[in-house]
């Protein structure tokens, strides 16, 4: 039996650092620079395209909606062309295409526009097509008019050479669009405040879309709710929680699920995972980063600052954060963070919560205030998540079931392990 587990062991450290090379190079992270040279550009996918009409709100309300929704750390795309071809260049319409929703901002010009029109149909095109998100915006305009923008579209007529298609598809999008509900600047409304609500609604429809791709992570709502609870996000005490399990166990995972859900209750989000950071970039680095994500990127052109800088503590206590400090593996990486984190009442608003996972219990004492300890994957979810990888939308036999009760219990609930030896195994026969 001994020899069995040490054989099982190896298998697993193979084949687990097998899967996590091959990922590296099929799809490196954004965040980290890869070693292979390509001519392909990298693909940014982005959160919200903003499609609007230059001349009217382009340094106005458009510039504040994309400042109010970088500083949620939604990213935005904006297109800073001031001047315009004729043509809709192709990687515009795969970035309409990539994105999650679409923000199209309709004012009283928006219809004299051919490129504006063009993207509105690009992202009616992507709404039927994959079910994208649109939320229209009438600026100064009444969603009555929308379907047609008579004088404007009138105009476009008259100045360019449309065929009949092109002229039924624009109309069709803006009759599409008026049908849609959306966000109408009234008349007395301060647009600082429209624009607040326009932001909490796509930070709604953000984290909702992100519920969805919880699909598929067997278990996982029962250990987000856990750790929600602890972190009480009703309250407004200042909470530290620890994650705690062994490697590959969930922790990311969970803190990642955790962090997606409740992220619209926060007006700054920091996520970071410490040892990827501290292996490729000195704490100061780290410092920089935090500082500039939470206070701007414009508090980094005063120089070096630390937490203790009065300066910094009163610009943070007044912002609601959400931290989570993925895998921090010893107490030296919390070290400077010591300062912020003991001080926490003083040095965050109310409600603001922190997130720390690691494999090294000691490292979370003294520090939170309660520590979730991950537990593996119960049999059925373990048999869940090992089928899904090995056999697909494959029913399995008496044969296979037998098999997977068997590897099933001796990787004891390890949703890594299932995936790598569920992978691994995918195709196999019986006897493999």
């Amino acid at each position: 039996m001994a020899m069995f587990f040490l054989f099982l062991s190896i298998f697993l450290f193979a084949h687990i650092w097998r899967f996590i090379i091959r990922s590296r190079h099929i799809s490196p992270s954004p965040s980290t620079p890869s070693t292979l040279t390509t001519a392909q550009p990298q693909v940014i996918k982005y959160d919200v395209f903003l499609s609007f009409r230059g001349e009217d709100t382009r340094f106005d309300f458009t510039s504040h909606l994309h400042a109010a929704l970088k500083r949620k750390q939604i990213l935005t795309f904006i297109d800073d062309q001031q001047v315009r071809g004729d043509e809709i260049p192709e990687s515009l319409l795969r970035t309409i295409e990539e994105a999650k929703l679409s923000v199209p901002v309709f004012s009283e010009n928006y219809a004299s526009s051919k490129w504006c029109l063009e993207e509105l149909v690009k992202i009616f095109e992507r709404r039927k097509n994959n079910g994208q998100i649109v939320i229209p915006v009438f600026y100064k305009v009444n969603p009555s008019h929308v379907r047609s923008f008579r004088d404007a579209f009138a105009g476009l007529i008259k100045n360019k050479t449309l065929t009949e298609y092109k002229e039924k598809s624009f109309r069709d999008a803006l009759t599409d669009t008026a049908n849609l509900s959306g966000w109408t600047l009234g008349k007395s409304e301060p647009e600082s405040e429209f624009i607040d609500k326009i932001v909490g609604d796509v930070m709604n429809k953000l984290q909702a879309m992100s519920s969805s791709h919880t699909r598929g992570l067997f278990g996982i709502d029962v250990r987000v709710n856990k750790v929600e609870s602890l972190l009480n996000m009703e309250s407004p005490d200042v909470l530290i929680v620890g994650i705690w399990g062994m490697g590959g166990i969930g922790k990311t995972t969970i803190a990642e699920v955790v962090c997606n859900k409740v992220c619209s209750l926060f007006e700054g989000i920091f996520f970071v995972n410490f040892r990827q950071q501290l292996k490729a970039h000195p704490m100061a680095d780290l410092r920089r980063r935090f500082l500039s994500r939470l206070l701007g990127q414009e508090i980094m052109n005063r120089g070096s600052l630390s937490f203790r800088d009065s300066f910094v503590r009163d610009r943070l206590r007044r912002i609601k954060v959400l931290i989570v400090l993925d895998d921090v593996d010893n107490l030296m990486c919390l070290e400077e963070w010591r300062d912020l984190l003991d001080g926490r009442n003083s040095s965050f608003d109310a409600g603001s919560k922190v997130l720390i996972t690691s494999r090294d219990k000691q490292v979370l004492n003294n520090v939170v205030d309660d520590t979730y300890e991950v537990e593996g994957l119960n049999y059925e979810e373990s048999l869940q998540l090992f089928s899904s990888k090995a056999l697909k939308n494959c029913n399995p036999t008496i044969d296979h079931r037998h098999l997977i009760a068997q590897i099933v219990s001796l990787v004891q609930g390890n949703p890594l392990a299932l995936i790598v030896l569920g992978s691994s195994l995918y195709g196999k026969s019986i006897k493999e």
